[in-house]
């Protein structure tokens, strides 16, 4: 098992919901922490207060991911903060509903969805790890790990979610193309979250639906997410490799 205390970490998307509990696994183990944010600046900085109270340093970073000069910006000030990157988490992510009706009927919006969630959900995610990635390798030691979701190893899908699950899949092929190019030094694996903290706008007949149809009869709780996270972190024989947590989800759509 590898020892994590003083190294840094990169975590998308950190400021609160599963990142948070991402981050605050991480400063339990001694990691310092850097935390992307795009528009909650005061959940940011509540989370590194949090963070520095496990001891080590922490910082928040805004920045869009979808632009990649800011992505550049992200690592510099990522850099300048905390130092070199040991560990990048791609946890950012938008659970954004679309329907085919309505993208057939809209081209441009068609455009601007698929263009903001592929950007998020795969661009970024590739972007940063390659640089990242590199200089990790250089140091001779890094970790990687890229929060998916769990149709993406099954080869499922549901409905009304499909520019969300498609730029998902190509995080999958981003996990899986970086494995081979940053080996050995590198590893660089997945996690695939069923249902976990529930989007805002799911009524609670929906929510009480899926909960019924999943084998497990729970979501998958936000802090096994984290456990995971620092199990693939601390792994010295894992790469390409993806943890399933999904409540059983996985045996079936819904």
């Amino acid at each position: 098992m590898e020892e994590l205390h003083g190294k840094t970490a990169l975590v998308t998307g950190g400021a609160k919901r599963i990142g948070r509990r991402i981050c605050l696994a991480l400063a339990s183990e001694g990691v310092n922490v850097a935390l992307n944010y795009r528009r909650s600046k005061s959940e940011a900085e509540q989370t590194v207060k949090e963070i520095e109270s496990n001891g080590v340093r922490a910082a928040a970073i805004h920045a869009d991911l979808t632009d990649l000069a800011s992505c550049d910006g992200l690592i510099r000030q990522c850099r300048e903060s905390l130092g070199g990157v040991d560990i990048l988490v791609n946890n950012a992510s938008e659970f954004t509903r679309t329907r085919l009706e309505d993208l057939a009927k809209d081209p441009e919006k068609f455009e601007q969805l698929f263009s903001s969630l592929v950007n998020l959900h795969v661009r970024a995610p590739l972007y940063l790890g390659l640089k990242l990635g590199l200089e990790m390798k250089a140091k001779g030691w890094g970790r990687i790990v890229n929060i998916t979701d769990r149709v993406t190893i099954k080869g499922q899908a549901y409905r009304n979610w499909i520019l969300y699950l498609v730029t998902k899949y190509g995080l999958y092929g981003v996990n899986q193309t970086l494995a081979e190019e940053l080996k050995p030094e590198v590893t660089v694996n997945a996690i695939a979250p069923g249902i976990t903290l529930p989007p805002e706008d799911l009524g609670t007949e929906q929510l009480q639906k899926i909960r019924a149809g999943l084998p497990l009869k729970h979501e998958a709780d936000p802090d096994e997410i984290a456990s995971d996270v620092i199990h693939l972190v601390r792994s010295r024989s894992k790469t390409g490799s993806v943890i399933l947590t999904d409540s059983g989800a996985g045996v079936h759509t819904y």
